[in-house]
């Protein structure tokens, strides 16, 4: 009897090692989601072009149960060798902490702490060791760059815009809102009456549209920080008989199908994406970092681009070729990485 259950918890033993992942990946948003969909098929295709074991855990945009996930990881007998936060809404902290003295390492990507908290727990010999350099894209230059691209196709020579961001509290959003205020702003002969928060939801952004377009009827421009709140704005639009790309210019960030396809029409006057990349990069860092011990802080393209109709990039994206679409942008970067460099991203594969 006791050698059978010596056995069992053996056999138990073995399997869960050996259903460890390398990687575990506590994504904020739904599976569903076109953002973070994207995040995970990006990086779940590097991980696997790589020969990295991941497994992603959802906590569908609820912090709280986010926190508690990574409480239960951190408790287990059996760890991974790496896992990968973002701090939406500030949250890492709480997830560091729990983590702490972990024989983890952690890497933070697209929201990280602040440099002031980093700096503070680099001087801990266990954080010098296990927390690596975040991978966070530069959302004040989409912010910056959309807006500008927004103002281009406006024909109005006094434009009014309005901007709908996304919440208070993360880094992403205040980034890139900035950015576009400070193009506003920029811009002697064009009003920015104000920016309004949608919390990145659709529903959010339809009724501030309604709500901004009585308030400002002479209104030309509108500025989303996400593809679901723009998909609010033209529900809005085509309601009250506007046409969007002719009466009112929108101007977004992501890369969802749907969106893409808007952007092609012509109802996104301007489209920034690129930032699902993010966890694509974390992959390929990981990978070197476990072979040579080195773990840059760098991305090695720029996450962020404004997207055209006509570009390679952008049929790639509309296949949702996420094999190509890694490779194109790797390989432009560098050659010598393992990323099937030999995929042109315009094909289906």
């Amino acid at each position: 009897m006791r050698f059978a259950y010596l056995f069992c918890m053996l056999f138990m033993l073995c399997a869960q090692v050996k259903a460890t992942p390398d990687v575990v990946f506590f994504n904020p948003g739904k599976a569903q989601e076109s953002f973070w969909g994207d995040v995970d098929k990006a990086m779940s295709e590097s991980a696997t072009l790589l020969g990295i074991k991941l497994e992603i855990f959802h906590s569908s945009r609820d912090r709280l149960l986010m926190i508690d996930q990574v409480n239960r990881l951190a408790r287990s007998a059996v760890l991974p060798k790496y896992v990968v936060l973002v701090s939406e809404e500030g949250s890492a902290s709480k997830m560091l902490k729990s983590l702490y003295g972990r024989p983890v390492y952690v890497a933070l990507m697209l929201n990280d702490i602040s440099k002031e908290e980093r700096a503070q727990l680099k001087q801990d010999t266990h954080w010098q060791k296990y927390l690596l350099p975040a991978v966070v894209p530069d959302n004040y230059s989409i912010g910056h760059k959309s807006a500008s691209a927004l103002v281009d196709a406006m024909s109005s020579e006094t434009p009014e815009v309005v901007g709908i961001s996304g919440d208070t509290l993360t880094p992403a959003s205040l980034d890139r809102t900035s950015g576009a205020v400070d193009l506003f702003q920029s811009q002697s002969l064009l009003t920015l009456h104000q920016v309004v928060y949608g919390n990145w939801r659709e529903d959010s952004a339809y009724w501030l549209t309604l709500k901004m377009l009585k308030r400002y009827p002479e209104l030309k421009g509108i500025w989303t920080a996400n593809d679901h709140m723009a998909f609010g704005v033209l529900q809005a639009l085509e309601e009250q008989g506007i046409v969007a790309g002719k009466d009112i210019f929108v101007s977004t960030v992501n890369t969802s199908e749907k969106v893409l396809r808007l952007r092609q029409q012509g109802k996104i006057a301007a489209l920034g994406g690129g930032h699902f990349l993010a966890g694509a990069v974390v992959m390929d860092k990981i990978a070197k970092h476990h072979h040579s011990g080195r773990y840059t802080a760098a991305s090695p393209f720029p996450l962020f681009s404004l997207l055209e109709p006509d570009s390679e990039f952008f049929a790639a994206l509309l296949n949702r070729d996420w094999k190509a679409i890694i490779s194109y942008k790797f390989c432009l970067a560098d050659a010598e990485v393992n990323l099937s460099c030999n995929v042109h991203a315009g094909s289906k594969h």
